[in-house]
């Protein structure tokens, strides 16, 4: 993963040296050697890291359009193919071509509209010194980002956020609204950071700089009324098979070995198996995540398990090219006792520590394995699984009822409940937001969000906590409920995969997920709503379509695995670094002012006997305690007063 910064302004830039470019390159370049680039008002830094065979072939920042431009790039193009064949490229020209180079040759044929072309993993900066213009642009799955600072005469810029805060004369401050959200229990939204007037590219983000003055547009989204139609229902399973395996053939092109994330799940083990397929007979490493065998398990829930492994062992048997690694949390990592470091790495709070602290022996296999690209399926919750959020809304406003009465026996022959669906997956939907909340204050449930909120009145003040924390994530005023939610679930997603982008810096490897593909979001959100959901039984159509490739136990499994099982344990354990970094928050008056302290002094001092009584607390044992401590904690940070 390469790293690039820049600036751009309405005067000269300072001299060589004054401006902080070769500083910057040196902090957050990753070591790598760095290229300068210095105009009469702008500048450009690019070090490279070369993961794919063509990264290569590109050095940044390069001249192009007879010299009039220059561009910064990081990431890749899963679709390079299709590009090289809409620029008419010469095939034997073109496979000495690095993908910056086939961005650069879009960009002086379409211009902009060269973006919505283009699918990967990706951010670069355009700079047209005749126009005296600067282009940003960034995938639409969250792959790679921008961050910026404007203060009107100049337009700093940087692929990790801390490299923006640290050109000269920047303050880094928090962003007091960005908080708010973090202490709701929510992502931060698209566009923004924990910094003050530090800003990202949204997913799919444009900006255009000129004269001091930006805009930021999206190129893409998702087209809600396209549609799929086949006469034969099994020309569906066969089109997504055949799309799976495209996208996850375009995310095994690297130059060191692939591993793969192996869980119990669905998604994983349809990237797993997968790309076993795909490379064999060349081998492929699983990595799965179990729990810390000395560590005390709560009781299995009716529809939940906590180790994994077995599941993922049942589909790695299935390939022989297949090495397996099942790997038990570690011990306590230092990041998880001292945030700061992470901080300084990722340049954000994390909202799931605890998972990445656990996960920590993943990385170090991945490592020691020479591999510098794991695969996960994080996103296919959102595309090849998803599990029909809003259908039945979707039956009733269509006047189904006769379907919407089959999908409720269904659901029930399945082991679900019909009044907990029907409340969630149909009223919550049709009734009109004010007649729900309504109904939430008649129940005592209008306030429902304060179980997992910390943050004090005098952030609530900044936001509105309701339209936060609503679990309703569209509009009531048409039907296609279920199409539309997915698309603003993707819309968080994509925005959240964003501060994934630090990964490699801190781990060693890229993380890709080829089930966040543009390709396969567009395929699943043209198919029929009632696909995703048949006779009842959730996940339908991904267990069909994987019957080729999973085993019948995976494929069949209903039950939810529970990532890093054994949190209370691992909370437990840092228990007493955080009740001493309770007392130094307290002595902070930004954390004071933001943090509701009070409420995590109190769950700390009420900790559950075991395993089984933290479960049923697991909003104020997560939310509260582990997330307030570390999003507490990066607020001193923020202000300087940690080590």
């Amino acid at each position: 993963m390469s790293f690039f910064a820049g600036l751009v302004g309405t005067e000269p830039v300072p001299a060589e040296g004054s401006d902080g470019l070769d500083g910057i390159a040196a902090t957050y370049g990753g070591g790598g050697r760095a290229s300068v680039w210095r105009g009469d008002s702008a500048a450009m830094v690019h070090v490279p890291r070369p993961v794919t065979p063509e990264d290569r072939l590109d050095r940044f920042p390069a001249a192009f359009a007879g010299g009039t431009s220059r561009l910064v790039f990081d990431g890749r193009l899963d679709n390079r193919e299709d590009v090289i064949r809409a620029l008419a490229l010469d095939p034997a020209r073109a496979v000495r071509l690095g993908d910056g180079a086939l961005v650069m040759a879009a960009l002086e044929r379409w211009g902009v509209d060269a973006c919505p072309r283009l699918i990967g993993a990706f951010a670069f900066a355009w700079w047209n010194e005749s126009l005296g213009r600067l282009v940003m642009a960034a995938d639409a799955s969250g792959g790679r980002t921008i961050f910026a600072h404007s203060d009107g005469r100049r337009l700093r810029f940087a692929s990790r956020p801390l490299a923006v805060l640290a050109f000269p004369g920047m303050a880094r401050q928090v962003d007091e609204t960005a908080m708010a959200h973090l202490l709701l229990a929510r992502p931060i939204p698209a566009g923004a950071t924990p910094f003050r007037g530090v800003f990202r590219l949204p997913p799919a983000g444009l900006l255009v700089w000129k004269d001091g003055h930006h805009s930021i547009s999206r190129y893409w989204r998702p087209d809600p009324g396209r549609r799929i139609v086949y006469r034969d229902p099994r020309d569906y399973v066969q089109a997504a098979r055949e799309m799976l395996d495209q996208v996850v053939a375009a995310n095994l092109r690297a130059i060191d070995p692939v591993a793969c994330q192996l869980s119990g799940g669905l998604d994983s083990s349809a990237v797993a198996a997968t790309a076993a397929r795909l490379s064999s007979p060349q081998a492929l490493h699983t990595l799965t995540a179990q729990p810390d065998p000395t560590a005390p398990m709560p009781a299995e829930r009716p529809r939940g398990f906590y180790d994994e492994g077995p599941l993922a062992a049942a589909t790695a048997a299935l390939y022989p090219n297949i090495t397996a690694h099942y790997l038990p949390a570690g011990p306590i990592t230092p990041g998880e006792e001292d945030a700061t470091t992470l901080f300084r790495q990722f340049g954000v709070p994390m909202r799931n520590f605890t998972n990445f602290g656990a996960w920590q022996p993943l990385y170090a296999r991945a490592k020691a394995l020479g591999a510098s690209v794991i695969l996960t399926g994080t996103a296919g919750n959102c595309t090849l699984s998803w599990k029909s959020e809003a259908l039945l809304a979707d039956l009733a406003a269509a006047g189904r009822f006769v379907e919407l009465a089959r999908q409720l026996h269904g659901l029930r022959r399945h082991g679900h409940r019909p009044w907990p669906q029907i409340q969630q997956n149909l009223l919550r939907y049709v009734v009109p937001a004010r007649a729900r909340r309504q109904m939430q204050r008649l129940r005592g449930t209008g306030e429902a969000w304060r179980k997992r909120a910390l943050l004090t009145a005098d952030l609530e003040a900044l936001v509105e906590p309701v339209a936060v924390t609503d679990s309703v994530l569209i509009s009531t005023d048409r039907a296609d409920y279920d199409r539309r939610s997915r698309i603003a679930y993707l819309d968080r997603y994509f925005a959240n995969c964003q501060w994934l982008a630090g990964h490699p810096y801190v781990t060693g490897c890229d993380p890709r997920d080829p089930l966040g593909d543009r390709r396969l979001v567009e395929f699943c959100l043209a198919l029929p709503v009632t696909i995703w959901q048949t006779n009842g039984k959730p996940r339908s159509f991904a267990r069909e379509v994987l019957k080729d490739r999973l085993p019948p136990r995976v494929v069949d499994n209903q039950k939810r695995g529970y990532q890093n099982g054994d949190w209370f344990h691992r909370l437990t354990q840092l228990r007493p670094a955080f009740m001493a970094e309770l007392d130094r928050l307290e002595a902070s008056a930004s954390v004071r002012r933001m943090v509701n302290l009070p409420r995590i002094r109190a769950v700390a001092e009420n900790w559950p006997a075991d395993a089984d009584a933290a479960m049923a607390r697991d909003a104020e044992m997560l939310d509260l305690f582990a997330r307030g401590i570390h999003y507490s904690r990066f607020i001193r940070w923020v202000e300087g007063s940690n080590a």
